[in-house]
């Protein structure tokens, strides 16, 4: 029997519990495997973003990411080793790398994204025309929020 008179320390509200019973459910934190790929999920968001633009520096890739960039030197290494990213010492600022996909990384990024398509054309059939209305509602709401809070200096900064 659980012992309810300890407190958890994490928080007991209904964000916490949705996203860890989505996170959980759908089981986002294993690698994305496909036919012939394999992902984790920071190498799917790499490549989520990567597709968007021809090619970007490893920073605005670490800030749209939110990812420290040590985090991300580590991402973009495995990629590369992968052959799906190639990274180049930008010619107008040799301090920053230049990032793009590779043909290999192309393909990869289209196989994914036609999964990924798929998985949520499924699951959202699933819900009725006014659950996914007030899905799109909640996670535009809550992205604004999230973008509005990170805006705002922290304590110390």
């Amino acid at each position: 029997m659980r012992d309810t008179t300890v407190s958890s320390v994490f928080p007991d509200d209904e964000l916490r519990q949705g996203l860890q019973q989505l996170i959980r459910l759908s089981r986002i934190l294993e690698p994305h495997s496909g036919a012939t790929t394999h992902a984790s999920l920071s190498e799917v968001m790499a490549l989520g973003e990567l597709t968007d633009v021809e090619a970007m520096s490893q920073h605005e890739l670490a800030r749209r990411l939110g990812l420290e960039k040590s985090t991300v030197s580590r991402l973009v290494a495995g990629l590369v080793d992968r052959g799906w990213v190639s990274r180049a010492r930008n010619p107008d600022n040799r301090r920053l790398y230049r990032l793009q996909l590779t043909h290999d990384g192309q393909a990869a990024a289209r196989q994914i994204g036609k999964q990924l398509h798929a998985q949520h054309t499924q699951l959202l059939s699933g819900l009725t025309p006014a659950e996914r209305q007030g899905l799109a509602i909640g996670l535009a709401g809550i992205a604004r929020v999230l973008k509005n809070h990170y805006r705002q200096p922290r304590n110390g900064d």
